[in-house]
């Protein structure tokens, strides 16, 4: 396998959610939890774009010894397009590829990720994305080729157009524990009673 990046978005404020959505608790553990050990399955090299929580992050990648390294984005509030920039200009020079999780996906596993990754190299293509069943995203895995594409994004125009954009070739795959999200306090009460209802029938 070429070498590839993780990379970990979490540099928002996450308004919606009112506090640090990446460390809410599920079953005890920090959400963002389930991005690292889903990353850390297929690269020794994962790293977690930190901008309004990077005070909180930071402390918890110590107490709970991360196999992370915490990126500050000092533009965070432009946007994600200027996230993804910085990140990319960070780390274009050491990775032949990079692989971009969100910090809300609870269900995301190794197993996910490595099959994405089994794509993107057997077909050697731009990028390989997962398919939703109205969109496309991440997870994804984009080629060194797409980098300095990647470098001119700014504002809230993240990759999505790039990877939409019939120009490159896309690999996607449908994968259905992407399809949960956090984004409320209320989305976060739901999956966890969901864990618990679904515990209970075993």
């Amino acid at each position: 396998m070429k070498k590839i990046a993780a990379v970990i978005l979490a540099a928002g404020k996450a308004s919606r959610f009112g506090s640090c959505k990446a460390l809410a608790l599920i079953n005890d553990r920090p959400l963002i939890e389930s991005s690292i050990t889903a990353a850390n399955a297929v690269t020794p090299d994962v790293y977690i774009a930190t901008g309004y929580w990077h005070k909180a992050l930071s402390q918890a990648a110590a107490d709970n010894q991360w196999n992370a390294k915490l990126l500050y984005i000092d533009n965070w509030q432009q946007g994600i397009g200027d996230v993804i920039s910085h990140v990319t200009h960070t780390l274009c020079d050491d990775y032949d590829g990079l692989l971009f999780l969100l910090a809300d996906q609870p269900a995301i596993t190794g197993d996910n990720v490595a099959l994405l990754c089994q794509v993107y190299e057997r077909h050697q293509s731009d990028a390989a994305c997962c398919q939703y069943p109205d969109t496309i995203g991440v997870p994804a895995i984009i080629n060194a080729r797409v980098f300095d594409e990647l470098k001119a994004l700014k504002g809230d125009e993240g990759a999505k157009k790039l990877l939409m954009d019939r120009a490159h070739l896309i690999d996607k795959l449908a994968l259905d524990q992407c399809n949960i999200d956090i984004d409320t306090p209320e989305d976060l009460a739901n999956y966890v009673h969901y864990l618990t209802h679904m515990s209970s029938l075993w």
